[in-house]
C-alpha cells in the first residue's frame, strides 16, 4: 500500500492536499513528530519515533480534528500501531470519512 511524503522545508512543515483518511492521518503525525514522514500505511509508528507521550498527543489531536471522544476500551497500542489500523478504527468505530 502506498503512503504519504510531507516534506520539511526553512522550519516550516509543508503538507500536501490529502484525499483520504490515511494520508490526513499521516500529516497528523508528522505535526506530532514535528518532522516529515515517509512512511508506508502499513509501518510501526513506535519504529519511526511514535512514543508514549506522542501518542497521547497524536490521538487528541484525532479526536479535536474529527471532533471525536475515543473510548478508554480502544485506547489500545495495537489501535494505535499503524496508518491502516488507526483508519479502521476511526472509519469503522467512529465513523470518521473524508
Amino acid at each position: 500500500m502506498a503512503g504519504i511524503r510531507c516534506e520539511k522545508g526553512d522550519d516550516v512543515l509543508k503538507v500536501p492536499q490529502v484525499s483520504t483518511l490515511e494520508e490526513l492521518i499521516t500529516n497528523k503525525l508528522s505535526e506530532v513528530l514535528n518532522r516529515a514522514t515517509d512512511l508506508d500505511f502499513e509501518t510501526e509508528l513506535r519504529n519511526v519515533g511514535l512514543d508514549s507521550i506522542k501518542t497521547i498527543e497524536f490521538i487528541v489531536n484525532l479526536e479535536v480534528e474529527f471532533d471525536i471522544q475515543i473510548d478508554d476500551q480502544d485506547l489500545l497500542v495495537e489501535n494505535f500501531s499503524t496508518i491502516n489500523k488507526i483508519t479502521k478504527l476511526l472509519s469503522e468505530k467512529y465513523g470518521v470519512q473524508l
